[in-house]
């Protein structure tokens, strides 16, 4: 039997055996850091998704801006706050760094514009008055969703014509010059205000002024493709001896500020859309708006020379004013003069194919066996300027709107003792190839010939004339 002894030096020890476990636990002490930086990284992600970009906008100075202070509103809600406000590299202007609202993003794009809103003065008074209290901010107009991110701006001195939260339409207006207009000048509709001036500026190749304009929204329906703008600025005299002084000033405030005036033909055309260009005429009498009160026709009588005939100088039938001069302009072959003239109803009816037309500005003389005849048409034609027209015995067919006359110098005797026997109250029977074929005045649109009468029965109903494009397209 073989004992082993358990104590003896040479006995074998038992061998620990060692397995490795299939988890590995966390201690709860960590548990707490954990969730607290899972909290911490989700706030801080929808801190910077919220986050709006930062922009910045260049301007003049930094007057009444304050970094930290500062807001940015559009239609009078906060979008923004100012962040820094340094010079430029070139210090030739402030670069103003704001930080947007996320909801901004998207508008912020080329058609997004920026300004300083301040007290302002103007003819229409005074403007930007809360910010005297809450401090200046700056305005906003945001572009369409869409388009092309940007991140720097250039800052307007003045607010935009028309920005997309304000009403109205805008317009341009060109000139030869300023005419004494200057911003914020009212624009009058029937001396009624309806809109304002906003800036003026020279065009590109220097040669006239183009006026930016806003009417406001609820006259631009009045505003049409064909309305005519003019001058109201200061005052207008106009007058005659025989007509006495015409003094005309649209309103106390055009003549200190400046203003514009408009109105539209008896006949409107389309709406005018925005940024439609108009062009401003000096007077208001710088055109015909056709608004008489009397119904009328027109007719051109060529002369040599224009003389002392004028714009609105009367048209005289036996001494009766029956018409006046509407307007008068160079022949494109710079030897005659052409004069628009209109004969109110139904005075109309005395210009035949073979009236004669004279000068009746003045005085005229005759010098014969008999002695020096001294004649004038009547003292308002010697003092004013006038035409004068007679109709032979046997009236010719009645004159068709836009008939051409050839003008005399001076009254023949033997035209003053025509008296022809022409019914003033009801419309002649005219042979056909004498009548208007489409309207009583002639337009753009009408299709009748110019039939040219140079005091003859017969005329010369088929030649051409240059007055032709006054009335007709394409000729």
């Amino acid at each position: 039997m073989n004992n082993e002894n358990p104590d003896a030096p040479d006995a074998e020890l038992p061998q620990a055996e060692v397995r490795a476990s299939g988890r590995r636990r966390i201690s709860s002490v960590w548990i707490v850091p954990i969730v607290a930086a899972i909290l911490a990284g989700g706030l801080a992600w929808r801190t910077l998704s919220e986050r709006g970009p930062t922009i910045t906008i260049s301007l003049e100075n930094a007057d009444g801006l304050e970094a930290g202070k500062t807001i940015v509103r559009y239609r009078s809600v906060p979008i923004g706050t100012v962040q820094e406000i340094a010079l430029s590299d070139d210090i030739q202007s402030v670069l103003v760094t704001i930080r947007m609202d996320a909801s901004s993003r998207k508008r912020l794009n080329k058609d997004a514009k920026f300004w300083v809103v301040r007290p302002r003065m103007g003819a229409r008074g005074v403007s930007g008055l809360s910010t005297v209290v809450s401090g200046y901010y700056i305005g906003a107009d945001l572009g369409d969703e869409g388009g092309v991110f940007q991140r720097h701006f250039i800052g307007l001195e003045d607010p935009p014509l028309q920005s997309s939260g304000g009403p109205g339409l805008a317009i341009e207006l060109v000139a030869d010059q300023l005419g004494g207009l200057s911003k914020d000048a009212p624009i009058y509709h029937r001396e009624v205000v309806v809109g304002t001036i906003q800036h003026y500026a020279l065009s590109e190749d220097g040669r006239s002024v183009v006026i930016h304009a806003v009417i406001e929204s609820p006259y631009a329906k009045h505003v049409y493709e064909n309305s005519q703008f003019w001058n109201a600025s200061g005052i207008d005299v106009t007058g005659s001896l025989t007509k006495g002084v015409d003094i005309n000033v649209e309103s106390l405030r055009s003549l200190v500020a400046g203003g514009v005036a408009f109105a539209t033909n008896e006949k409107p055309g389309k709406p005018a859309q925005p940024g439609a260009r108009f062009t401003l005429s000096p007077h208001e009498d710088s055109f015909d708006l056709s608004t008489r009160s009397k119904p009328s026709k027109r007719f051109v009588v060529e002369s040599a020379g224009l003389d002392s005939i004028a714009s609105n100088d009367p048209v005289l039938y036996r001494g009766e004013q029956v018409g006046e001069v509407v307007s008068h302009s160079l022949h494109n072959d710079a030897r005659t003069v052409g004069i628009l003239i209109q004969i109110y109803e139904p005075y109309n009816r005395l210009v035949r194919t073979n009236s004669i037309f004279w000068n009746a500005s003045g005085i005229s003389a005759d010098m014969g066996l008999t002695g020096l005849h001294l004649q004038t048409e009547s003292l308002e034609g010697m003092l004013a300027g006038g035409l004068s027209f007679a109709t032979p015995d046997k009236p010719g067919p009645q004159a068709k709107p836009g008939s051409v006359f050839a003008l005399k110098e001076k009254e023949k005797k033997a035209w003053k003792n025509w008296s022809p026997s022409i019914w003033l109250g009801a419309e002649d029977q005219a042979p056909a190839t004498s009548r208007a074929t489409n309207s009583d005045n002639p337009g753009p649109d009408d299709k009748a010939e110019l039939y040219h009468h140079k005091g003859d029965a017969a005329g010369d109903s088929d030649s051409h004339h240059w007055f032709r494009k006054l009335f007709h397209k394409g000729s």
